[in-house]
């Protein structure tokens, strides 16, 4: 990853700026909303633990660190799915998050509040996401 962003660095022209947009790599909470309640089921998964999402912030830091790149902004965000079944959830992480998954319990907890007599229900997953907007700096004679 150092590599990559080493290589924006040369491909940035004038005043260009890099974003970096990635989640924090903490598993985001699942949530069941009926009516007007909001129950906390567990967590979504991932088969890696969100290592990549961990790298990811070590290069960004790296890149800093050896005088590429300065931070002029940053913050996070949330960025929220919806789901009308628990299925519906599950098909949309088999096309969209391939290593993420469910665990049975949790799936159960979500089927038991999702039977209620309740019309008003959804699942809701939150993932909160980091941006950071970079300028890249002058290369010193050292870095050339």
């Amino acid at each position: 990853m150092v590599h990559a962003l080493e290589k924006a660095h040369w491909l940035l022209k004038g005043n260009g700026r890099l974003i970096d947009i990635h989640p924090l790599g903490e598993p985001p909470p699942i949530e069941v909303r009926l009516g007007q309640e909001i129950h906390h089921v567990g967590w979504l998964r991932e088969e890696d633990d969100y290592i990549e999402y961990v790298q990811a912030s070590e290069a960004i830091e790296a890149v800093i660190a050896n005088g590429l790149f300065a931070r002029e902004q940053e913050g996070t965000f949330a960025y929220t799915t919806y789901a009308d079944t628990l299925a519906d959830l599950q098909c949309y992480l088999e096309m969209e998050w391939h290593d993420a998954f469910i665990e049975d319990v949790v799936a159960g907890r979500i089927e038991d509040l999702m039977s209620s007599i309740e019309p008003d229900q959804e699942l809701i997953l939150r993932d909160v996401i980091h941006i950071a907007r970079l300028r890249p700096l002058p290369l010193t004679n050292t870095q050339l």
